[in-house]
């Protein structure tokens, strides 16, 4: 009886963390071919910052493409909600269409986020029925801020393929990460999406450590960014507090933005209890990752809480056991507000 009490348990707090909108993030490729500075790489040791600490993010063994199909594959057998693959940069896998293709999504929705600068792995095949959605990155429209605080590259590229992407029959949402450095670039990014019918979503860059210079100036709270849309004429047409934040859905002409606001609302679980961090993450309880460096990682900051992936268990069993740990008694669970310090 307990053991059956225990699993209906963690059955219902799994069903809690796709109802509020967790996300479940893999990251199959821990290369990129660009660098932005506030990337926190999925809480993966990142290559493109050689004097990184990697302390407590070094995983015991590098597995396999086909592990982490059979990961995700054990998350939609459990009726997950959303599948993020990330990295690095996934489409620079080259098997990202085969990894793609061979995913049993069931009902589970399937999003690729990526910076598109190698749309082409997609654009020079018919499209893929697995993909549900690709989350396009594009934090600015200026060619020299680009180059300058996200890498080498051609922004004029980036936005090419966003548009030739959704041509070609997907989905496409852009996400733009606000930020000191691109505040005023907020209007430009809109204005590209509203021009070519793209839902949008704004986001506020999430701490992923403690380095004083990470926002490169202060935290920029996004209640602006509201303001700035609702002066388009925009309505609200939806509002929740959901995993990660809140977020309010706004509708302009045929489209939509999203502002997710954590000053408005971060979820706060049993899992921060005693946490050092909850007042600076800017996150909350969000999602579980997992990734090539075969570790599971259900909070970016708390290394402590990182665990192995193993072979002695069932990948289903693993994952209804670290999200059960994460949501803890729902009953104690609250949002949230105010600037992260």
């Amino acid at each position: 009886m307990i053991l059956e009490a225990d699993l209906e348990r963690k059955r219902r707090n799994f069903r809690v963390f796709n109802e509020r909108g967790g996300k479940f993030r893999v990251a199959i490729v821990n290369v990129c071919n660009l660098n932005c500075f506030f990337c926190h790489n999925e809480a993966m040791v990142n290559p493109r910052r050689p004097g990184e600490d990697p302390n407590g993010k070094v995983g015991p063994v590098h597995i396999s493409l086909d592990e982490l199909l059979g990961i995700i594959n054990a998350f939609t057998s459990l009726g997950g909600g959303q599948v993020n693959i990330t990295g690095g940069e996934p489409l620079a896998h080259r098997e990202i269409v085969r990894f793609l293709e061979d995913i049993d999504k069931r009902s589970t929705r399937v999003v690729l986020d990526t910076n598109v600068i190698l749309a082409d792995r997609l654009l020079n095949r018919p499209r893929i029925g697995n993909l549900d959605s690709i989350y396009a990155s594009l934090h600015t429209t200026d060619g020299e801020i680009f180059r300058d605080q996200l890498g080498v590259g051609s922004i004029s590229k980036v936005m090419a393929n966003i548009v030739a992407l959704k041509t070609h029959g997907y989905d496409v949402q852009i996400n733009y990460s606000l930020g000191d450095y691109n505040k005023e670039e907020f209007g430009s990014v809109l204005k590209f999406a509203v021009r070519h019918g793209i839902d949008l979503k704004a986001i506020t860059l999430v701490r992923p450590n403690e380095d004083p210079d990470f926002y490169r100036g202060a935290w920029i709270d996004p209640q602006w960014i509201s303001a700035q849309i609702e002066a388009t004429g925009a309505r609200v047409v939806g509002s929740e507090d959901s995993l990660g934040g809140q977020t309010t859905t706004y509708a302009i002409g045929g489209m939509t933005v999203k502002v997710k606001n954590i000053a408005r609302g971060r979820l706060e679980t049993d899992f921060c209890s005693g946490c050092t961090y909850k007042e600076k993450c800017g996150e909350g309880i969000y999602g579980l990752r997992v990734g090539i460096d075969g570790l599971w990682k259900p909070c970016l900051l708390r290394h402590e809480r990182f665990r192995s992936v193993t072979q002695e268990e069932s990948y289903e069993s693993q994952i209804l056991t670290i999200i059960d740990e994460m949501i803890g008694s729902w009953e104690n669970a609250r949002f949230l507000t105010g600037v992260p310090a």
